[in-house]
């Protein structure tokens, strides 16, 4: 059971590829069961190439790729230049299944392609274009047939437009939908989803609302419980309040304590102070409950290294896939290799790849969602028996 990767940043991909094809089959040294590859823009129109190459010289199993504004691997987030990030496992015993969704030629999308006869246990994978995805079909259509299943992945965000995805796999290249691999057997995905917030105050039960607009909470008008958060914070927690407010909204609401994992996190969109009333990127509904959060680099970055530390208490990882928001990287942080790097200081030193993403792909409370500003981890780990 082993995981390689190999990265360059060589502009010139046609002179390069075959050297890194090299570097990763004497890393791995088996056929992939499963290979990955991210590609930056400047590559793009040699897509074609790539996924020759690879499928030629390596003969993966399952190959899925696309183009991303940055790729990570190895050592680095290369969030700049061109680049090129070449992951892959041999995974002896384990089942992968690939697959397509497509939007199809309808006027209102309706995803086609869904794989059959995946095992009850198995985790995905996704690569999708954010120009052809319906989100709220794709996590539904998960939440529907394979309920509580782990499913990571993320936006490409190195196309230009709708028919430029560029997505790549063992049998095709792809201008649109969804591109994808269940995992089962002796190999299961661990998924890491830090959503870099943290809550403040208390939580309230919603108590008026209409799809995003919240009108209540707990009875009183919802920017009164706004700002009573407010005057109970410090004075940094009521400046992040006010330059990067955010909602958490609890998945399972039998819970009677809920820890930032237990929150899905979205944006506050606005405010109505005639209505009293609060806006969010999220459709609500009475009877849910709600905590006020706030992001910044120190959060975030703790956020990430609790949720490593307590993934590192399980068994020995043999590699992961990072997808990491394209507004962090050193845009939030002020320095490069974060996410990466978390990674390795918790984890070990596995081969690690993955890309920033338009949108990042992956549980809360047992459920997949769409997030901005995430790092969403797939973590292999090898099954017991």
């Amino acid at each position: 059971m082993k995981c390689a990767v190999v990265t360059t940043a060589s502009p010139d991909l046609v002179s390069s590829i075959d050297g890194v094809i090299d570097r990763f089959a004497d890393r791995l040294g088996a056929r992939p069961d499963l290979l990955v590859a991210f590609f930056t823009p400047h590559h793009s129109a040699e897509a074609p190439l790539l996924r020759e190459k690879l499928v030629e010289r390596l003969q993966p199993q399952v190959l899925l790729g696309c183009p991303a504004a940055g790729v990570i691997g190895e050592h680095a987030e290369m969030e700049a230049g061109a680049g090129l990030s070449l992951w892959g496992a041999s995974w002896p015993g384990a089942a992968l299944k690939s697959f397509h969704l497509s939007p199809g030629d309808a006027d209102v999308p309706q995803l086609e392609g869904w794989p059959e006869g995946v095992p009850a246990d198995a985790s995905f994978l996704l690569l999708a274009d954010p120009y052809t995805t319906p989100p709220d079909d794709l996590l539904g259509g998960f939440r529907e047939r394979f309920p509580g299943r782990p499913v990571v992945g993320g936006m490409a965000s190195g196309a230009s437009g709708p028919g430029d995805a560029n997505l790549i796999t063992e049998s095709a290249l792809h201008d649109e939908g969804i591109i994808g691999v269940a995992i089962s057997g002796r190999v299961r995905v661990d998924p890491v989803v830090s959503q870099g917030c943290r809550p403040i105050g208390s939580h309230y039960v919603i108590t008026k609302a209409d799809r995003n607009a919240i009108f209540t909470l707990g009875g009183k008008p919802a920017l009164l419980a706004l700002q009573t958060t407010a005057d109970g914070a410090d004075a940094r927690d009521r400046e992040l309040m006010r330059r990067a407010l955010h909602v958490g909204r609890v998945i399972d609401e039998r819970k009677s304590q809920f820890a930032s994992g237990d929150l899905l996190v979205r944006n506050v969109l606005g405010v109505d102070p005639e209505r009293q009333a609060l806006f969010i990127s999220d459709l609500v509904r009475p009877g849910q409950t709600i905590q006020f959060m706030v992001r910044d680099a120190e959060t975030a970055s703790a956020e990430l290294n609790e949720m490593l530390a307590a993934d590192s208490q399980r068994s020995p990882a043999l590699g992961s896939l990072i997808f990491s928001c394209n507004g962090r990287g050193s845009r939030l942080f002020g320095k490069p290799h974060h996410d990466l790097r978390g990674v390795h200081e918790h984890l070990g030193d596995i081969p690690s790849a993955g890309f920033f993403c338009a949108g990042e792909i992956g549980p809360v409370g047992g459920q997949p969602f769409l997030h901005g500003f995430t790092a969403s981890i797939a973590v292999f780990r090898e099954n017991a028996g």
